[in-house]
């Protein structure tokens, strides 16, 4: 039975694609998305959870969740992607440990740069330094010493927050809320939201559009990752509230039209974004279909993947 299990597992694999929108949310919204060609990698790994380091006129360079098959868990890597051929042409594994890696947040302050990856089997968000000569990045501190699943870090009038989901129900509708004087201070939990569907966990840092602040948020009532939902952010006296903008589902022409989770907007405007399709493309989507049909007819609950 287990030798059955794990090659329905290997049958199912996921396979994920980036995208960009030179010009960010109002790209998104037309459909006006660049995917991206993983060049001599495809098909031996994929990339997801983008976050834009820097770019120019010849060069995005991204930090992602880097999967290679053959490992069998995330790794936080860099990726050069060349826009006149939209291809990743280089790709170096920055952060390599025993566990699962992914969701390379980035954080700019006083000339560093520092990544938040999720890393939950460590019970603690850590904070890394790049190096950006060296490439590589060097453990800080650790923040909050809990299960955070995808945590973001913004920066208000009254201090930091840590907005994140955590364990056991990462995909669920409980948003937590943590608050510190400093970014390297004690965090506390500060607020917690409970949205009316599983729309809780991040799916990117917040960023200013036409002066509104948007929070993007996976949207899981069906699967893991289905679509994307932009809130609108806003604060009174007891902390965040949240409305919905609007709702991305991949617009792939392709396999990749399954799932996104993640959409992050440089603030110069150039945003990145991932679809999710399968590495055997026909069994993929075929198994999809089948668990979407149980779960229609109730004879199968959603399975909550990570």
């Amino acid at each position: 039975m287990k030798s059955l299990t794990k090659i329905k597992r290997q049958l199912q694999e996921s396979a994920w694609l980036l995208g960009i929108c030179e010009n960010g949310y109002d790209d998104l919204k037309a459909g006006r998305i660049h995917w991206i060609d993983n060049g001599e990698y495809k098909g031996k790994k994929w990339f997801a959870d983008p976050f834009i380091l820097e770019y120019d006129n010849a060069r995005i360079t991204l930090l992602v969740e880097e999967f290679d098959y053959k490992i069998n868990r995330g790794r936080i890597a860099r990726l050069f992607v060349d826009r006149k051929s939209w291809t990743v042409t280089d790709c170096k594994i920055i952060l390599d440990l025993d566990t699962h890696l992914s969701f390379p947040m980035i954080w700019v302050e006083n000339g560093h740069v520092y990544v938040c990856p999720e890393n939950y089997a460590s019970g603690t968000l850590n904070v890394y330094e790049y190096d950006v000569a060296n490439e590589r990045l060097t453990f800080v501190k650790s923040l909050i010493k809990e299960r955070l699943t995808d945590a973001i870090l913004y920066k208000g009038d009254a201090g930091y927050y840590v907005l994140s989901t955590c364990i056991p129900t990462p995909n669920g509708k409980k948003l937590i809320v943590y608050h510190s004087d400093s970014l390297y201070g004690e965090y506390k939990v500060k607020q917690e939201v409970e949205f009316p569907e599983n729309i809780a966990r991040n799916a990117g840092k917040m960023f200013v559009y036409n002066g509104l602040l948007i929070r993007p948020s996976q949207e899981c009532n069906h699967t893991y990752g289905h679509a994307i939902s932009f809130q609108i952010v806003q604060m009174d006296e007891k902390g965040f509230i949240f409305n919905e903008d609007y709702s991305y589902q991949s617009t792939h022409p392709g396999n990749y039209k399954y799932g996104t989770h993640t959409y992050n907007q440089h603030p110069n405007g150039l945003a990145v974004i991932d679809v999710k399709g399968f590495r055997y493309k026909a069994i993929g989507k075929l198994l999809y279909l089948m668990q979407r049909l149980a779960i229609n007819l109730h004879l199968k609950k959603e399975i909550w993947l990570q």
